[in-house]
C-alpha cells in the first residue's frame, strides 16, 4: 500500500502514530466483523428464498443442492473480496490522515473549487460528496497490452505516472460501459477506456486506474467529474446503452458498417459488497502553482454479476472519415478508436470480462497524493 507521507511542519510523536494505529487496527477489525455478519446475512436470505421458490416449483433435490454450492462459493467469494477491500481502505486512510496533515483532505489549504468540507459547486449547485450511484448496470472487459503503448498513451500524465507492467511486458486495459439509471450525476450511458498506473516515485508502487477516455451524454456529469477529480470527459449525445435478452452494446449508432461500440454478455447471479477501487488524476488548485495529484476510492456492490476468462464481448472501431467515431468532436483531444488501434484489442476476445446487473455505488472526494 502506498505511504502517503505528511509535511514536515505536522510531525507529531511516535506515540500519537502508535495510538492512531491502534485506533485504524480496532476500525479495521469492527468494519470487518459487521461486514461478516451483513454478507452471511444476505447470502442466507438468498438462500431461504430459493429453497422456497424451489419447493414451489417442485424442483428436483439435484438442483436444489446446486444451487446451495453456487451460493456457498459466492459467500466465499464475498468474504475474500470483503478482507481485501477492508484492507486496504484502512490502510489507505490511515496513510491520508497521517499525523493529521490537514492538507490531506479538501478544504484546508487546498480548498480547489471546493464550497466547504466536502462540498463542491457545480454548474451553479452545491454538489455534496460523496457521490451515490443508487442504480446501474456496468460490464467491462480487460486486455493486456504493450506497456510501451501504454506509456505513450499517457501523454502529459506520464509525467507523474508509469504504465504498470504485470509481466511480460504487459499492462491491463479495460474497457467499460456503464448504464446510470439513478446517480447524482444524473441519467446516461458512458463507456470509458482506463489503465492500470502507478504512481511515479511511490516506492510502494500502489495501483490506481488512470482513465485515457470517458464518453458521457451530458454536460452536467462532464462539469462534475472536471471540478471534483480533474477527469475530463467527452459529451457525445449519440451515445446510447441497447439491451438485449443476453447481451448490452454501448456505443454510437450504427450507420451500415461499424461505429465505436462493445458489446458485453449478460450473465451471472454473483454478488459483491463495497469492493474498492483507486483512481489517479490531476486538478487545479488556486492556491497552487500548478497542479496537483490526487487519488480517490470509489466502493461498488452488485448483485446479478458474472465473470469469466475471455469471453464473447465484441469491440468494434469506426472511422474518423465516416463520423463512425470520437474524431471530429472538437472537445477530444484524439480519436478514441485510433487510440485503441494502437493497442491491438479491437476484434478479438479479452483476457477477461465481466458484468453486473444491479449495482450501487459511492465515489469519494479527492485527497492530496503526497509522496517523498
Amino acid at each position: 500500500m502506498s505511504p502517503i507521507p505528511p509535511h514536515a511542519r505536522f510531525r507529531s510523536s511516535r506515540n500519537d502514530d502508535v495510538l492512531r494505529l491502534g485506533g485504524e487496527v480496532l476500525r479495521f477489525g469492527t468494519q470487518a466483523y459487521g461486514q461478516l455478519w451483513a454478507i452471511t446475512g444476505r447470502s442466507l436470505q438468498r438462500e431461504v428464498e430459493r429453497l422456497i421458490r424451489g419447493a414451489k416449483t417442485s424442483a428436483p433435490p439435484s438442483a436444489l443442492l446446486q444451487g446451495l454450492a453456487g451460493g456457498y462459493v459466492n459467500w466465499l467469494g464475498e468474504l475474500a473480496a470483503m478482507a481485501s477491500s477492508v484492507t486496504e481502505t484502512a490502510a489507505m486512510e490511515f496513510a491520508r490522515e497521517s499525523h493529521g496533515d490537514p492538507e490531506l483532505s479538501i478544504g484546508n489549504e487546498d480548498p480547489g473549487p471546493a464550497t466547504g468540507g466536502d462540498y463542491f459547486e457545480v454548474a451553479g449547485k452545491p454538489f455534496a460528496m460523496p457521490a451515490r450511484v443508487l442504480d446501474a448496470s456496468q460490464g467491462w472487459a480487460m486486455f493486456f497490452v504493450s506497456s510501451e503503448a501504454a506509456n505513450r498513451s499517457l501523454g502529459a500524465a506520464g509525467d507523474y505516472l508509469s504504465a504498470f507492467d504485470a509481466g511480460d511486458g504487459r499492462t491491463p486495459l479495460t474497457v467499460i460501459g456503464v448504464d446510470y439509471r439513478n446517480s447524482d450525476f444524473g441519467v446516461y450511458p458512458e463507456i470509458a477506456v482506463a489503465l492500470t498506473v502507478t504512481a511515479k516515485g511511490d516506492p510502494a508502487g500502489q495501483l490506481f486506474v488512470h482513465y485515457l477516455a470517458i464518453v458521457v451524454t451530458q454536460d452536467f456529469t462532464r462539469e462534475a467529474a472536471r471540478t471534483v477529480w480533474g477527469l475530463e470527459k467527452i459529451v457525445e449525445p449519440k451515445l446510447m446503452a441497447s439491451y438485449a435478452a443476453d447481451a448490452v452494446r454501448f456505443g454510437l449508432p450504427h450507420r451500415g458498417g461499424k461505429a465505436l461500440s462493445i458489446r458485453f454478455p449478460r450473465f451471472g447471479d454473483a454478488h459483491s459488497s463495497e469492493i474498492p477501487t483507486f483512481s489517479i488524476s490531476q486538478r487545479c488548485s488556486p492556491t497552487a502553482l500548478k497542479p496537483r495529484t490526487y487519488w480517490a476510492m470509489v466502493t461498488k456492490s452488485g448483485r446479478g454479476e458474472g465473470m469469466q476468462i475471455g469471453g464473447s464481448v465484441l469491440l468494434e472501431l469506426g472511422t474518423p472519415e465516416d463520423g463512425s467515431c470520437l474524431c471530429s468532436n472538437n472537445e477530444s483531444a484524439c480519436c478514441l478508436c485510433e487510440m485503441l488501434r494502437t493497442f491491438d484489442v479491437a476484434e478479438r476476445f479479452p483476457a477477461a470480462n465481466g458484468w453486473t446487473e444491479r449495482q450501487t455505488a459511492v465515489f469519494g472526494p479527492p485527497r492530496l497524493l503526497d509522496l517523498p
